[in-house]
């Protein structure tokens, strides 16, 4: 797996948590590094938030509500138009 930059960690597991952990990579047909690489992602990913800069969480329309009608082309031109 080539990536730009990594971090290496450590941690220390109980004899019956590495027995299982690596029964389950060998199960899986995958090295115990590679499983604690999908183990943190799927623990990161299930934590994730959204980037509450992303304009979809920050725009707010003007409009009054049922006053005027929008289609997501339009709304999508609003909220990511480039500046420049």
């Amino acid at each position: 797996m080539a990536q730009s930059s990594s971090k290496v960690v450590q941690t220390e597991l109980t004899d019956e948590e590495y027995r299982q952990f690596r029964a389950f990579a060998e199960e899986e047909g995958v090295s115990i590094k590679e499983a604690l690489r999908r183990a943190a992602r799927e623990y990161v990913d299930e934590r994730a938030r959204p980037d509450p800069d992303d304009p979809f969480f920050t725009y707010h329309d003007e409009a009054v509500e049922g006053t005027e009608s929008t289609d997501a082309r339009e709304m999508d031109e609003d909220l990511y138009a480039s500046d420049s």
